[in-house]
């Protein structure tokens, strides 16, 4: 069975702690936004076919220089982690292990070494930044705890991804700064759950930043803007603007596979959508 997964926006002053929303990304734009989870997708607010045929052109996924997916094809069966058993397919989200060859998928090396704060609540299952950590294993480090771990934060080379409301586009972030930076942090939690890391003294202090606004492309519906983002849509933007600051020039896609099982479970989802309405 296929289901179709509504997000709602309850009104501010209901900010329930029971929130399943699992990128607080998705909320770069509505910065004091609660998003929740229900299963009522609403007929009248679907695409049509050609619709979506036509706004799927216009997506920045299929504009990506990826690698090829035939490796992903190819792996038919679950696969167990060796490490923890599980019975999955193209990785393991609780082990952050690839249950496909690496040699025939892309690895990343990423200009800062990024470090997601995960609250310990959220479902590994849902978040969109764990095939990042499969992509790109000795640049990204995810910490699952509601406190900071033993990681050192030195305001002077670490930038704080976090529409905050003195956050800095990367433009316009200090050059020196940006250009002595080494390390990125990240949030990967509710809305309710994301204060727990922002009251934390070490956090403050640090430089925020915040990327242009870009439409999603997150397959559950949203009823709020377009613009908010997944978190590793983010990620990527990040990444993609950081570039183009750093160097001057246009970005030249080399960061483009951060979205390579991102993009692969898009495809997926969209075409079973279309192939059942037909």
């Amino acid at each position: 069975f296929f289901f179709f997964l509504m997000i709602r926006r309850p009104p501010r002053s209901t900010q329930s702690r029971s929130s399943a929303a699992s990128d607080v990304y998705k909320r770069q734009i509505y910065y004091c936004t609660l998003i929740k989870f229900t299963w009522n997708y609403p007929k009248s607010q679907r695409k049509s076919t050609v619709q979506y045929r036509n706004h799927r052109k216009e997506l920045y996924l299929h504009k990506l220089k990826l690698s090829s997916f035939e490796p992903l094809d190819k792996a038919n069966e679950r696969r167990k982690c060796p490490k923890c058993d599980r019975s999955k397919k193209l990785y393991c989200p609780y082990c952050y292990v690839s249950l496909v060859d690496t040699s025939l998928i892309p690895q990343l090396t990423l200009p800062l070494h990024v470090s997601v704060l995960q609250h310990p609540k959220e479902k590994v299952e849902r978040s969109s930044i764990i095939p990042a950590k499969v992509l790109a294993p000795s640049s990204l480090d995810i910490y699952r705890m509601a406190s900071l771990p033993a990681i050192h934060l030195d305001p002077n080379d670490t930038l704080f991804l976090y529409p905050t409301e003195t956050a800095k586009a990367i433009k316009d972030v200090d050059r020196d700064l940006l250009k002595n930076a080494k390390h990125l942090l990240m949030i990967d939690s509710t809305w309710a759950q994301v204060q727990t890391f922002l009251k934390l003294p070490e956090v403050k202090k640090l430089t925020a930043v915040k990327i242009s606004a870009a439409e999603t492309t997150f397959w559950r519906y949203q009823q709020v803007d377009s613009t908010n983002l997944a978190t590793v849509e983010a990620l990527y933007f990040f990444f993609k603007e950081y570039d183009e600051a750093m160097n001057g020039s246009e970005y030249d896609g080399k960061y483009d596979n951060l979205l390579y099982f991102y993009t692969y479970n898009y495809n997926i989802i969209q075409e079973r959508y279309i192939n059942e309405k037909k």
